[in-house]
């Protein structure tokens, strides 16, 4: 596991424990008999709000910086055209250069697909492909090989067939 995910892991894994023990504190003291006291569960419930505040704030401020989007074509990238149109995928170059960044310029002819991109069985990376609006995909590919091309995104009754390939080169 990546260090990146492994932190995003522990990030989680300790908001659910802190959430959990925090639950069961809360069902622990509903449990007790006699009047309720106001003031007490209104400041309960100010300490709870300031505590999930933060919690939410230390969860974007530690995952926030690992968001896929937002990324500008590098210079001297490798620039990939794909269209997609019920039910084929037209790339153009399906030639790239390992160890170079690429960008994958998508744009669909007709409705939403999917371009999910797998070296056999292992996932890549993918993209929503959307009619009429080109939408980057940037990747560089470490490993040379044959790399599949299939729609995640049902489209129609031959989605299934919708595959393609393209080669990384050394």
């Amino acid at each position: 596991m990546a260090g990146t995910d492994l932190t995003i892991l522990i990030a989680y894994g300790a908001a659910v424990l802190l959430a959990a023990g925090l639950a069961i504190a809360l069902v622990v003291s509903t449990r007790r008999r006699g009047p309720a006291n106001l003031e007490a569960l209104a400041e309960f419930e100010r300490r709870w709000l300031v505590i999930v505040v933060a919690l939410l704030a230390v969860l974007l401020a530690a995952t926030v910086w690992f968001t896929p989007y937002g990324h500008s074509t590098p210079a001297g990238a490798q620039i990939v055209r794909v269209d997609a149109q019920q039910f084929f995928w037209r790339i153009s170059p399906t030639h790239v250069r390992v160890d170079r960044p690429v960008a994958f310029v998508t744009r669909s002819q007709d409705v939403n697909h999917g371009f999910g991109i797998f070296k056999g069985h292992k996932f890549i990376a993918q993209i929503q492909v959307v009619p009429n609006t080109d939408s980057t995909l940037h990747h560089t590919f470490h490993e040379p090989g044959r790399y599949t091309v299939l729609c995640l995104e049902f489209c129609g009754v031959s989605h299934h067939g919708m595959v393609a390939s393209f080669v990384v080169t050394k």
